[in-house]
């Protein structure tokens, strides 16, 4: 037989169901009893936004802080965006882009979002396509407004992706009033485009095999 699942085991499928305050308690007793990154992390969310309880935004990177140390990705994009943003803790944006190099690092799609916005454009342009190959559809919106000027159709590519691979409603607002705009033949390129990047992104996903 298979021992009883652990309290933090059952505070993060608390947390995956949306029972803030059950999760936020369970987390919280769990993290008395043993010091664990992905606890520290998924509380500080928790304090962060006011779920289950409270908002407190110092606990919040007090908890993110715990996780980062230990490499939680997660947890340094969180707590990078907190010294970005000096709340909860001192503004500090040199450090800000530390934790968000490292979690970028470690694939943390966000991170890559937070880095291009801190960027100069050849930069930026570079993490937000990063970001965005590996099915981050926040950071595909952010690569089409960032082409809209520049490349219109590779931008409503990028949008016909996010719609297509997270049903995202804003991409889809967005890409029927750019295409409003655009010729038939602008329109059918950016459908293909989307079409392959969705198709190479779930490809990357299932890995070599």
């Amino acid at each position: 037989m298979f021992g009883a699942r652990s309290k933090l085991d059952r505070g993060l499928d608390a947390f995956e169901r949306r029972d803030w305050k059950r999760a936020r308690r369970l987390l919280e007793e769990a993290l008395q009893e043993e010091e664990r990154a992905s606890g520290h992390y998924h509380l500080g969310l928790l304090y962060w936004r006011g779920l289950g309880g409270a908002a407190d935004k110092t606990a919040a990177v007090d908890c993110f802080t715990r996780a980062a140390k230990d490499g939680h990705p997660g947890a340094e994009t969180a707590y990078g965006i907190a010294l970005r943003s000096g709340v909860g803790v001192p503004k500090n944006n040199d450090l800000a882009q530390q934790h968000f190099r490292s979690a970028a690092g470690a694939g943390d799609g966000e991170a890559m979002v937070q880095l291009a916005t801190m960027s100069e454009p050849d930069d930026a342009r570079r993490w937000l396509t990063r970001a965005s190959e590996n099915g981050y559809a926040p950071a595909m919106l952010h690569l089409s407004d960032f082409l809209m000027t520049r490349d219109p159709v590779e931008a409503l590519a990028w949008l016909y992706a996010s719609v297509a691979f997270a049903g995202d409603d804003a991409a889809r607002k967005r890409a029927a009033a750019l295409a409003k705009e655009m010729t038939a033949r602008e329109i059918d390129e950016a459908q293909k485009y989307g079409r392959g990047f969705v198709k190479d992104i779930r490809e990357r996903a299932r890995g070599p095999g």
